[in-house]
């Protein structure tokens, strides 16, 4: 590897490969499915510019294969010099702190600047979201541990903690705005 990069992609990419090798089409299958991109920043043309990269600086290797008519796929499967950098990406997140920037706070920032229904109404409207995405937690936090995987589960526990505040600010933010401005 010529130079250090720090994809979360190339983390997750390589964590998924080192259960089992499969070509860039089958993985992001796999994503999909398994509704990776609920729970960590990912793409499907990230998987793909994920796994080239990868595949370039010598971190997977790859066969091409093909399956019936199909076109032929590289099947990729991870390195030596891939399962270090799996292991130096994960001591890098691990230890790297970021700040969260919540899309929401910019339309909070900018309230000011509208008059008091369209504010509330885009209060209503992210109340809504955000309330959606935990009923859509709700269930999957709930799923037999069998079903789940650890990080699946630990992820989803997070969510589910945050998405309870956020659910509570955003009634806080409603009652607020109604007070200063209504």
């Amino acid at each position: 590897m010529n130079r250090k990069t720090y994809s979360i992609v190339d983390m997750v990419v390589l964590s998924i490969l080192l259960k089992e090798p499969m070509n860039a089409y089958r993985l992001a299958q796999f994503v999909e499915k398994n509704q990776i991109t609920r729970l960590v920043k990912l793409s499907t043309p990230a998987i793909y510019k994920s796994c080239k990269r990868l595949f370039e600086q010598g971190n997977l290797s790859g066969e091409a294969k093909r399956d019936g008519e199909a076109p032929e796929k590289m099947m990729y499967k991870v390195t030596a010099a891939g399962r270090q950098h799996f292991e130096q990406l994960m001591a890098h997140f691990a230890g790297a702190i970021t700040p969260f920037y919540f899309d929401i706070n910019s339309v909070v920032f900018s309230l000011e600047q509208l008059d008091f229904d369209q504010g509330l109404a885009l209060i209503d409207t992210y109340a809504a979201a955000i309330n959606a995405t935990q009923s859509w937690l709700i269930p999957h936090s709930q799923e037999p541990q069998a079903k789940a995987t650890f990080g699946n589960r630990m992820i989803i526990e997070q969510y589910l903690m945050m998405v309870n505040v956020l659910v509570e600010w955003v009634q806080h933010l409603r009652e607020e705005f109604i007070k200063e401005r209504g």
